[in-house]
C-alpha cells in the first residue's frame, strides 16, 4: 500500500516525464554540478582541508563530462533551427537574421565541443583540442550576442508599441496590458 502511494504519486510521474528527455536530464546534472561548484568553492573559502574539497572538485569535473557527452549530436537540432529561421520569410528581419546567427552559434559551439570530447575523455588526445575549444566559445559568445541582440530589439519594438496605444479607450487598455505580459 505504501508502496503504491509513492510508486503512483503525481510527483513521481512528473519526474519521471523529466528524465526523459535529454534536456531534463541535463538540468538535473548541471544542478548537481553546480551545487558542486558552490560547496566545493564554499569549502575553500572557510579553510577546510583539501581532503574535503576533493570529492567535490571531483563530482563537478564529472557531471561536467557526462554533460558534454550528453551534448554529442545536439548541433543537428541547432543547424536544423537555423535553417528553419531562415526560411520564415514573414518574421522581421532583424530578428529572422539574429535567430539565424544565434542558432549557428550555438551549432557552432556544440560542433567544436564534440570535436573535443576524445580528448576530454582521455580516449585519445589531440594537440589542437585547445585551440577547438576556444574557438567553440567564440561561437558561444556569437550566438549570445545575437541573442541580445533579438532581445533588445524586441523590446525597443515593444516600447514603441506601448507608445502609441491610447490608454482612454478599453482597447488601450486591454493592449498596454498584453504588452506588459
Amino acid at each position: 500500500m505504501v508502496a503504491d502511494a509513492l510508486v503512483y504519486h503525481p510527483a513521481v510521474a512528473h519526474y519521471l516525464k523529466f528524465v526523459a528527455t535529454t534536456v531534463g536530464r541535463d538540468k538535473l546534472l548541471r544542478t548537481l554540478q553546480y551545487f558542486a561548484r558552490f560547496y566545493a568553492w564554499y569549502l575553500l573559502r572557510t579553510n577546510r582541508p583539501q581532503t574535503s574539497i576533493q570529492p567535490w572538485e571531483t563530482m563537478k569535473k564529472q557531471f561536467g563530462m557526462v554533460r558534454k557527452v550528453l551534448r554529442a549530436g545536439k548541433n543537428i537540432e541547432h543547424f536544423k533551427a537555423a535553417a528553419a529561421a531562415s526560411d520564415a520569410k514573414t518574421t522581421d528581419p532583424v530578428l529572422r537574421y539574429t535567430a539565424v546567427g544565434r542558432q549557428l552559434g550555438y551549432a557552432g559551439y556544440l560542433t567544436l565541443d564534440l570535436a573535443t570530447l576524445l580528448d576530454a575523455t582521455g580516449i585519445r588526445k589531440s594537440p589542437s583540442a585547445k585551440r577547438f575549444q576556444q574557438e567553440a566559445f567564440r561561437f558561444w559568445a556569437m550566438g549570445l550576442a545575437c541573442s541580445v541582440v533579438a532581445q533588445t530589439y524586441t523590446l525597443y519594438q515593444l516600447q514603441q508599441r506601448e507608445a502609441r496605444v491610447d490608454r482612454k479607450e478599453g482597447e488601450g487598455v486591454v493592449e498596454s496590458k498584453r504588452i506588459a505580459m
